[in-house]
């Protein structure tokens, strides 16, 4: 049979699979399915129907009529009758005893046609892991396709890998296919390899008349995508001049330099290009809604300026834009995606936003909003350990007390102007003087509710730890975590939407983690430290002593740990330890000396070399979730060796305290209080200071201590400078009283209004 399959996207060789004997085809057969073919093309589908409904008469049993008048009557309906289309197609073959679910069994070329329609199917329904399934297995046969299918079949292969962040294996298909279309010996032979069918010949002429010119400017897109995954800013370079000359100022275009500038760090002029962005076509029938990635990507780059706020902002724009487009969209009937056009069926993009917004107000400071948006994200990522970490960081960061948060890292501040001194009852020796708090511990939820619940409790962020850690790739050196994260996991194989079935490896070393990129093994490493140790945190927090040491101790037993984790690691088994009271062991884990680094970088391993930490810090985001990346996190606690020395000795005293070694307490506070500035002692430190004083019978310098608000035994005093040589300085009298300064027993009306202990 001489005519071809129709449709532009699901078009292909019209060769007849022959389950039973197929009539000869005649000459009035041929010049019918001609005419069928030329008027599908021409887009006249009410005449090519009528052809093939006349077509199937004379030939009820080939399945390649049947196809064709499948994808004409799908055409006619403007791809829209979607449900439909699968329907036909699943009879086709039936008819053609073909199983869809069997492509590993695919060897006859006749049949390549349908699973190909089956596969752009998958790829709009977003389902990509099993529409390259089926296309790696065509590519297998790509030899004997027809010239027109194989071009299109590899095409759509790249725009998969690209969907799931595989650039590498794109950029060799485009190669291939570069050598197929340009390269004189391979056109050549590839009417010749088609089925020993003599009535294809005519047809085989045809298509490998196509000017292959027509692919160079959809392969310089493609490249320049896969450059720009890759973070190759020079190759990338050269390819963006050559989008923009040969397609202009277009959407696309404009979109692929301003990510480039993006990637370049050159946020203004990623701006500027976004705003010159027009909508362009209709996104009923394209599926790309313009504001939607105009707003989303205005949001990732004032997230990378560290502009939280306003990323959260434009975040929440983007997510209105989507609930508008998809408000637009025709009504379903149930279960049915009939009456919408095939390219919208993976329009929405509500789930990808709320990832990203979560992400912005979590830095923005708002986890409880950011919580909200993630648990609706990880119903459709379950498989994304990073986004269970952000869950549990979420609550963590949920139930720190505002007084703590306030405080952390910082000094007494303003925090000590507000006083230690929560109130003073009474008068004369009567008089009692109540301390405020020095930290607020978490309350347990006595409310029943199941830690399973999504809910921002320390119960439940030890549950998303205890998945996230499941989901990482197993190792010898963390054997011991399966008994911890078997306690309490939730499944993460249901709630699993569209892509995320493809299971946890896209090589033989990364890790998916969609919507994103997938997780690089340097990366995985990192992200292992970083839940371990908020695994040790929460474990504490709900008294867990046991699991929290196992954590610091497998914490600390990582090959590859920034200093960071390695200071709070130490800090956390000290901890648990000391609620164990198995302090001397403590006490080891606090030695200031084993503080070197609080960096937040992995360090690189010497097989690595110098390339790689180039590479590295070449571009952003190498390592990014959707858009995490290169997001500095210096301001978190400590920012200094200096200061995480000085917390090392501050819990050291408290460890000399609790066995009544106050001598060492005492001293390691001293040393403590010189390596900083009397205004960033810690207030944990005054209490301390004030505890050992009451416990060693100094019941004055304690009293003095709580009217002051300073650790006045511990602080330096300040030394006079000595004076240059050569100068001479004036000096009043000895008898003259210096202003402002009052005898302790007749204070001042000023000194009195400030002094906490009267009413």
């Amino acid at each position: 049979m001489a005519d071809k399959d129709s449709g532009k996207e699901k078009e292909g060789p019209a060769e007849s699979p022959a389950p039973s004997p197929i009539p000869i085809i005649t000459e009035e057969e041929k010049e019918m399915a001609s005419a069928a073919s030329t008027d599908f093309e021409a887009g006249q589908y009410s005449s090519c129907l009528e052809k093939l409904h006349a077509l199937s008469k004379l030939r009820g049993n080939d399945v390649k009529v049947s196809h064709n008048l499948t994808v004409a009557k799908f055409y006619q309906s403007g791809c829209t009758r979607n449900d439909d289309m699968r329907k036909a197609v699943g009879q086709v073959c039936t008819q053609a005893q073909v199983s869809l679910s069997g492509v590993d069994s695919l060897e006859d070329t006749d049949h390549a046609i349908l699973f190909f329609n089956h596969a752009i199917i998958l790829y709009h329904m977003r389902q990509h892991h099993e529409a390259i399934r089926i296309l790696e297995k065509l590519f297998q046969i790509i030899e004997p396709l027809e010239e027109n299918l194989a071009h299109k079949t590899l095409l759509l292969l790249i725009e998969t890998y690209l969907c799931t962040y595989q650039p590498e294996k794109a950029l060799a298909m485009l190669a291939y296919l570069e050598k197929l279309l340009f390269s004189p010996e391979t056109s050549g032979n590839k009417g010749g390899s088609e089925s020993s069918n003599k009535d294809n010949k005519d047809s085989n002429t045809e298509e490998s008349s196509v000017d292959p010119e027509k692919y160079r400017p959809i392969l310089h897109l493609l490249k320049t995508r896969c450059y720009l995954q890759m973070k190759h800013v020079k190759v990338c370079k050269r390819e963006i001049k050559t989008v923009m000359n040969s397609a202009g100022p277009c959407p696309a275009s404009l979109f692929l330099k301003s990510n480039f500038e993006y990637i370049r760090q050159n946020y203004r002029k990623a701006i500027k290009l976004l705003n010159s962005v027009q909508p362009m076509g209709d996104p009923l029938k394209t599926g790309q809604v313009i504001p939607v990635m105009y707003f989303n990507n205005l949001a990732i780059i004032h997230f990378y300026m560290g502009k939280y706020h306003l990323a959260a902002y434009y975040g929440r724009r983007a997510l209105q834009e989507n609930a508008n487009a998809m408000a637009e969209l025709p009504k379903r009937k149930g279960q049915s995606l009939n009456n919408r056009h095939i390219k919208t069926l993976g329009m929405n993009r509500r789930y990808e936003l709320l990832y990203n917004t979560g992400i912005q107000l979590l830095h923005a400071g708002r986890p409880l909003a950011a919580f909200e948006c993630l648990t609706e994200a990880i119903q459709v990522y379950p498989t994304n350990p990073r986004l269970w970490l952000r869950l549990a960081e979420c609550c963590i960061a949920a139930n720190v007390s505002p007084q703590n948060s306030e405080a952390e890292g910082k000094g007494l501040g303003d925090s000590t102007k507000r006083g230690i001194v929560r109130n003073v009852i009474g008068s004369g020796p009567h008089r009692k003087v109540i301390l405020s708090p020095g930290s607020s511990e978490y309350k347990y939820s006595g409310d029943g509710q199941s830690a399973a619940f999504p809910a921002a409790t320390l119960e439940f962020a030890s549950l998303c730890l205890s998945n996230a850690l499941s989901l990482l790739p197993d190792e010898t050196a963390l054997s011991a975590t399966s008994r911890i994260t078997s306690r309490g996991s939730v499944s993460s194989d249901s709630s699993e939407v569209a892509d995320t079935s493809g299971g946890k490896q896209t090589g033989p070393s990364n890790l998916t983690a969609p919507p994103g990129q997938a997780i690089k093994p340097s990366d995985i490493s990192c992200l292992r430290c970083s839940i371990l140790a908020c695994s040790s945190y929460v474990s504490i927090s709900l008294g867990d002593n046991v699991n929290a040491l196992e954590y610091a101790k497998l914490l600390l037993e990582q090959n590859r740990l920034p200093g960071s984790l390695r200071f709070l690691g130490h800090l956390y088994a000290a901890e648990a330890l000391i609620n164990m009271d198995q302090i001397v062991e403590a006490i080891q884990h606090l030695a200031p000396e084993s503080v070197c680094d609080v960096s937040v970088v992995l360090p690189v391993l010497p097989e690595q070399g110098e390339k790689q930490v180039e590479k590295s810090e070449a571009v952003p985001g190498d390592n990014q979730d959707n858009m995490e990346g290169h997001v500095a996190v210096s301001k978190y606690y400590p920012a200094s060796v200096q200061v995480a020395r000085a917390t090392m000795l501050l819990n050291l005293a408290c460890a000399h305290s609790l066995r009544s070694e106050w001598d060492k307490a005492k001293k390691c506070l001293k040393q403590m209080c010189t390596m900083l500035p009397p205004n960033e002692i810690p207030e944990q430190a005054l209490f301390l200071g004030i505890y050992i004083e009451l416990q060693t019978g100094n019941h004055q310098m304690a009293l003095q201590m709580v009217k002051k608000q300073q650790l006045i035994p511990y602080l330096k005093p300040p030394q006079s400078r000595p004076l240059p040589i050569g100068t001479m300085a004036t000096f009043n009298s000895v008898s003259q009283s210096p202003q402002g300064v009052f005898s302790p027993g007749t204070p001042s009306k000023a000194a009195r209004s400030k002094d906490p202990w009267q009413k």
